[in-house]
């Protein structure tokens, strides 16, 4: 079947590496139409649109670096083309890891034992995650990352680079934590939080509500 990148940025690029140290042989990159990008590395960049994308010989991996734009185009594609993920060669996975459809799991990550990882997460390089963690479907995770044992990470959350997350915390879903925050309590779904140890970034009437992406 024909391998083929959703995504022609760095993250694209950064995909493309993973997939040919794992020997993976990748066909060339799918972008919207209007998207200004020429052939990249002597692959082929082709411009689609993924609600009509349908090609049942087809894979493809979702290289895009937002929580939301991702679960878009998952939801874009349903079941016409098969998704598929990426776990580079130098990612040590210890055994009881579940992993859902279309994961990215990017350069030199470590994750232990006993963790569940929801679909069309992203694992940027030098992330951590301990026993018992549980990260829910469209979760980013920064650069050099770190959950201690325990931590729920829910739908949509994205924790930026250098974050730690102390054991048996939840981050709420659809919410962000700042680069370098240490997060010690709960993160509200839907907010904002920075600083060590991290705190909600306050705005007129309080934090900002949850607001769920559109299905």
């Amino acid at each position: 079947m024909t391998l083929l990148i959703y995504g022609a940025g760095g993250l694209g690029r950064e995909v493309l590496s993973a997939l040919q140290a794992c020997g993976e042989h990748v066909a060339g990159f799918v972008v919207d139409p209007g998207f200004p990008v020429a052939d990249i590395r002597g692959l082929q960049v082709r411009a689609e649109r993924l609600e009509t994308f349908s090609d049942p010989v087809v894979r493809l991996v979702l290289a895009v670096g937002d929580g939301r734009a991702r679960q878009r185009a998952a939801l874009s594609i349903g079941t016409a083309v098969e998704c598929v993920g990426v776990r580079h060669p130098a990612a040590v996975v210890g055994s009881g890891v579940s992993v859902g459809t279309g994961v990215l799991i990017i350069g030199l990550c470590s994750i232990t034992t006993d963790v569940s990882i929801g679909s069309h997460t992203l694992i940027n390089p030098g992330s951590t995650i301990a026993h018992d963690c549980v990260l829910g479907d469209f979760v980013n995770l920064g650069p050099s990352c770190s959950l201690a044992g325990r931590v729920t990470v829910e739908e949509g959350a994205n924790l930026g680079v250098g974050v730690s997350v102390a054991p048996g915390v939840v981050i709420g879903a659809w919410s962000t934590v700042g680069a370098g925050a240490v997060v010690i309590r709960d993160v509200e779904p839907g907010s904002t939080v920075v600083g060590v140890p991290a705190r909600p970034i306050q705005r007129r009437g309080g934090t900002a509500p949850f607001v769920p992406p559109p299905a």
